[in-house]
């Protein structure tokens, strides 16, 4: 019977400071993920070309800049899955927060291309959100 009650008492107290150890969170996340049609690389980032909802193409630059270190803002995984290529966008609290871009690994592959320089390139990169023509 006692060992009973100290389980007992262990489990209320457990359940009595799960509150004050639990963190709230309200932050609303909401992701999109949308189908590549092309990538292309360039030394500043890449251009990804996609379809919006009214079937049309649209693109996005994402700059390099946001790739180097763990908490950038996007993350490049490459793989030889049947779905790539595609990307996964995440806002939170209505802001672009964070994108992940899905590619094949093999970049003979035709969803990669080479995007040329041009003059107004580098400020096609020179961006800190993006925003999708949805």
């Amino acid at each position: 019977m006692k060992k009973l009650c100290a389980a007992l008492m262990v489990l209320l107290f457990s359940f009595a400071l799960f509150p004050l150890f639990s963190e709230t969170n309200n932050e609303d996340i909401y992701v999109k993920t949308i189908p590549i049609i092309k990538i292309y690389s360039h030394r500043l980032g890449y251009k990804i070309v996609y379809l919006n909802s009214k079937r049309q193409l649209a693109s996005i630059y994402v700059p390099m800049k946001w790739f180097e270190h763990a908490a950038g803002k996007a993350e490049l995984v490459t793989g030889n899955d049947s779905d790539y290529p595609y990307f996964s966008i995440f806002w939170k609290n209505g802001k672009f927060d964070f994108i992940r871009i899905y590619v094949k690994s093999d970049m003979a592959d035709p969803s990669w291309g080479v995007l040329n320089d041009t003059p107004d390139l580098a400020k096609k990169f020179d961006i800190d959100t993006i925003k999708l023509d949805f």
